[in-house]
């Protein structure tokens, strides 16, 4: 069930609210014959841009250096891989992991690269069923012809061109439009080398210029905590243009230090009985190469994890979640669960929200009701996510394990009748129907709420019938011109695991 959303414009991700284009293309909401004529009201305060007309999904690149944790983002990458144009899978080196060079650079956390095949290997077990659930699930033949292995010999690497690069390179060249998402699961090196021979090839030339403009417009990477030094050394000097959204502190709610970070109410997703009963036991071949706390289960060439052995770590039960700190980079582009979080990184969703800086955009704070901690009010914007997120992979797990649709739960799809992007006068009231669809027929229950953090208005809306599928607000007399309010209406169906979809409508306020 894909939401539809306007695309970036020449590649840039721009707010749906602030770009010029859109609100010159606003169409007015037609009158309806509601008793309370409330919909006619509405159409005179509140005009909207209609459906979304493109519904292509986002375009990536994976890189990634064979840690632990990289392992288990790529399992439930795999069960989520019908929702990206999938370009490459590559393989890089990082401060953590690097291969070594078979002379005088030494192996260090050296896991090996046949992982990743054995891992699509297994993915080709479960690919029957799962494409029985969901339409677009790449062959595992597809995905084996995507992975790459990029620089690995050594931390920060990037002098010598690698397969890995070149097919970088040749995907930031080629003609398709932009976005196109490069995620740093580790270093960025094998990305930088990518850049680096194109600089080499056309700086000095007349077509550079062009080439520049071509490649900022359309390259977007999403860092994670800097795992090498290309980032700052050569890419942001070079290619001061390219936006990066940076994944600097958030990405640890869903890492090995979880439990001082996510709220208590939601970490029973994280913990044991959850992960055996819904992952670990009787889940498939892939799960069993799922890593967990205290385990049992060695990687082999990473003798400094000892995440793994039961007699340490003696806080975390056996089987607790270990870590997916990099699946943040791909729950970015999660646009089937109706957040709309990569219109602008500024909104919010599963993979983090983001304020503008220099460079892009920094992971930033969501107000936090359950910890007044800042560093836990840094990480609410994903951790706020985490009963939701884990309930949607359990439901996937099981797609990999049934041969029947009917045997497996599916999200609900949430829509609103008035549209996703509005704009509404100051003092105006306004009300939104929404609806839910269930396609296993399950009882839906609503949910509105406003998204402060991710509002530019200061203030706090005032819901009726937050609990109900319509809901009404008077638009705030103090509303300034051109600010935003984000409301979300949730529709959870009473499966098991028990399902959401959003919808988010941003209001912007009109003169």
């Amino acid at each position: 069930m894909r939401t539809r959303r306007p695309r970036s414009i020449a590649g840039r991700i721009l707010p749906v609210a602030a770009a010029g284009a859109l609100a010159a293309a606003l169409l007015a909401v037609p009158a309806h014959a509601d008793p309370d004529d409330r919909a006619s009201a509405f159409a005179k305060a509140c005009r909207h841009a209609g459906e979304h007309a493109n519904e292509s999904k986002p375009r990536m690149i994976v890189t990634q250096d064979g840690e632990v944790d990289d392992m288990d983002s790529f399992i439930r990458f795999l069960y989520y891989a019908n929702e990206f144009d999938i370009a490459g899978i590559i393989y890089s080196s990082s401060r953590f992991h690097w291969a070594g060079d078979g002379g005088s650079v030494a192996p260090f956390r050296w896991t090996g690269t046949e992982w990743v095949n054995q891992y699509i290997d297994l993915y080709a077990q479960l690919y029957p069923n799962l494409k029985k659930h969901a339409d677009g699930y790449p062959t595992p033949a597809t995905l084996r012809s995507l992975y790459k292995i990029g620089n690995i010999e050594n931390v920060s690497e990037m002098t010598k061109v690698t397969e890995g690069s070149e097919w970088i390179e040749k995907l930031i060249l080629d003609n398709k439009p932009g976005p196109l998402y490069a995620q740093a699961w580790g270093g960025l090196n094998t990305i930088a080398r990518a850049l680096k021979s194109i600089q080499e090839e056309y700086e000095g030339t007349s077509q550079w210029p062009a080439i520049q403009r071509k490649v900022s417009d359309k390259l977007v990477i999403y860092n994670i905590l800097n795992q090498d030094d290309t980032l700052n050394a050569y890419i942001k000097p070079n290619w001061p243009q390219v936006k990066i959204i940076d994944n600097q502190s958030q990405f640890w709610s869903f890492a090995y230090q979880w439990r001082s970070n996510v709220p208590e109410p939601f970490q029973y997703t994280l913990r044991a009985p959850y992960m055996e009963a819904n992952f670990l036991d009787g889940h498939g071949e892939l799960f069993q190469q799922y890593r967990t706390y205290r385990d049992g289960k060695p990687t082999p060439g990473d003798d400094q994890n000892n995440r793994w052995r039961p007699e340490q770590n003696l806080t975390y039960d056996i089987h607790d979640f270990i870590s997916e700190g990099d699946s943040p980079a791909y729950m970015y582009l999660f646009d089937f669960n109706g957040l709309r979080s990569s219109e602008d990184p500024t909104y919010g969703g599963w993979g983090g929200r983001f304020a503008p800086n220099a460079s892009g955009w920094i992971d930033t704070s969501d107000v936090n009701p359950y910890s007044s901690t800042a560093t836990n009010q840094r990480r609410y914007p994903q951790t706020r996510w985490v009963e939701d997120i884990q309930n949607d992979f359990a439901a996937r797990a099981d797609w990999g394990m049934t041969r029947k649709y009917s045997q497996a739960n599916h999200n609900p799809e949430a829509s609103v009748k008035e549209g996703v992007d509005l704009t509404c006068k100051a003092g105006s009231t306004v009300t939104l129907r929404g609806k839910g669809k269930d396609p296993d027929h399950d009882r839906l229950s609503y949910k509105w709420w406003q998204y402060t953090d991710a509002d530019t208005y200061p203030g706090v809306v005032e819901l009726t019938g937050a609990d109900a599928p319509s809901v009404s607000f008077t638009v705030p007399a103090d509303a300034a011109p051109g600010s935003t309010i984000h409301l979300i209406l949730e529709v959870k169906d009473d499966g098991t695991p028990a399902l959401k979809h959003y919808q988010r409508v941003v209001i912007t306020v009109s003169s």
